[in-house]
């Protein structure tokens, strides 16, 4: 064995003790468990194990084997069983992959170059087989109430990573495309109201995960109704109590990671809902997502904000204004007051800001003052 296997060999204990630190300090649900969250789960003997097989496996330039496989497998669903949901176990296998590679860059010299590219290899084609493993072990120890709705979190999330999704499919349907939905809200939602949301959708296997305490993603197979995807985020929008920011998108499995992006971007700019109308997409906000990124352009709109806040609902009244596409009596009738009393508002709006409400102008500048208003607003409450 060559000096940087040596050399990786004599850290397995330290960089182990290492791991099973990092994850007690950056996995929140490690951090509720200690002490004694390691006897518990027994990360530092796992830790250790895989570090001393990966080695011995990559020097060879052998793959897992069978054995070691069901091995991983058991790991995965003692922490299901322990009760750890699908984000933590996302989280340390993000952690565990990362920390693995480092551990090989730290200690590799120039002289090392051949060993270090077999070890990075061998970690990069075993590593995927290793997680998925994992994962479905994980999927087998979760009580049988919770099997599907976790199994149709864990394709979430690799579906959002391009990671492979066949060892979580099986019975569950696998489009070729999906309808990202992001619902991003203001204050963070309890655990026990995560779970309802990801369990909701399970009946018609449709996958969702939360991707924070503040926001969840849902794919939605491509070719469904934008009214039924719409009927199914108002219900999400219900049992989550608070109004969301909502972003779509729409993507191919593979390329789903930049979708997301796409999609959490516009809910970060997206007016938050709380009985959502409609499902933005870039097409909608693509001003407001550039104004977000632009600080000098975002503040001097704050001056029109702050001339809107002078004027009796101003803002709402704009709002409805522009989503009933300028139709006066249709955002009467939305706002509950007389056109003539929105025509008043409409008059006040041009007074205290120098802009036509109706002009091509005023469309541009003041509905994205309405907007960045309502997001600015809603998440500094």
């Amino acid at each position: 064995m060559t000096a940087l296997f040596n050399a990786l060999r004599e850290r397995v204990e330290v960089n182990a003790r290492h791991a099973v630190e990092t994850y007690t300090n950056e996995v929140s649900e490690y951090q509720a468990m200690a002490p004694g969250v390691d006897d518990r789960i027994g990360m530092y003997d796992f830790a250790v194990l895989i570090r001393r097989r990966s080695l011995d496996l990559a020097a060879a330039e052998l793959p897992l084997g069978e054995n070691d496989l069901a091995g991983i497998a058991a790991v995965g669903r003692q922490r299901a069983e322990v009760g750890l949901s699908v984000p933590s176990q996302q989280q340390v296998l993000g952690l565990h992959t990362a920390m693995m590679v480092r551990e090989v860059h730290d200690l590799a010299r120039p002289e090392d170059v051949t060993d270090l590219l077999r070890i990075v290899g061998w970690l990069g084609g075993q590593g995927v087989r290793a997680r998925s493993a994992y994962l479905s072990g994980y999927t087998r120890g979760v009580g049988t109430a919770r099997l599907l709705s976790t199994r149709l979190e864990i394709l979430a999330r690799a579906l959002l990573a391009d990671e492979p999704v066949e060892p979580f499919v099986a019975d569950l349907r696998l489009g070729g495309q999906y309808h990202i939905s992001i619902l991003k809200m203001a204050r963070p939602v309890a655990p026990e109201t995560r779970a309802e949301v990801v369990a909701s959708l399970a009946p018609e296997r449709i996958p969702a995960t939360w991707l924070g305490a503040d926001e969840v993603a849902v794919l939605t197979p491509g070719g469904a109704p934008k009214a039924t995807i719409l009927a199914r985020i108002r219900h999400l929008t219900a049992l989550i109590g608070q109004p969301c920011g909502i972003g779509a998108a729409q993507g191919a499995v593979g390329g789903l990671a930049e979708t997301l992006a796409w999609a959490r971007e516009v809910s970060r700019v997206a007016p938050p809902q709380d009985r959502p109308d409609r499902l933005p997409e870039i097409a909608d906000l693509f001003v407001e997502m550039a104004l977000a990124r632009t600080a000098a352009v975002d503040g001097w709109l704050r001056g029109y904000a702050k001339a809107l806040a002078t004027g009796p609902d101003l803002v709402a009244t704009l709002r409805a204004y522009y989503a009933n596409d300028m139709n006066r009596a249709n955002a009467a009738a939305a706002l509950h007051i007389h056109p003539r009393t929105l025509d008043y508002r409409l008059r006040r709006v041009r007074e205290v800001t120098g802009v036509d409400p109706g002009s091509t102008v005023g469309v541009r500048l003041l509905s994205a003052t309405v907007a960045r208003t309502l997001v600015v607003d809603h998440y500094a409450d």
